[in-house]
């Protein structure tokens, strides 16, 4: 997991499909954003990314 700073704004929450099984997060703003990397949620409801501390929901 991403390390937040106290004075950090708070990370960016995604809510996706329910049935998803994987997602991937490039950081948004083009080549501001990081590498584009995938993410499994392998059983979880939940995936945050390690770059951008981006939490990944699946919708109920």
């Amino acid at each position: 997991m991403a390390a937040h700073s106290p004075t950090a704004p708070a990370p960016e929450m995604i809510t996706v499909d329910p049935d998803a099984d994987e997602v991937s997060c490039d950081g948004g703003g083009g080549a501001l954003g990081h590498p584009k990397v995938w993410y499994s949620f392998d059983g979880k409801d939940s995936a945050e990314c390690a770059y951008c501390a981006r939490l990944f929901t699946k919708g109920k």
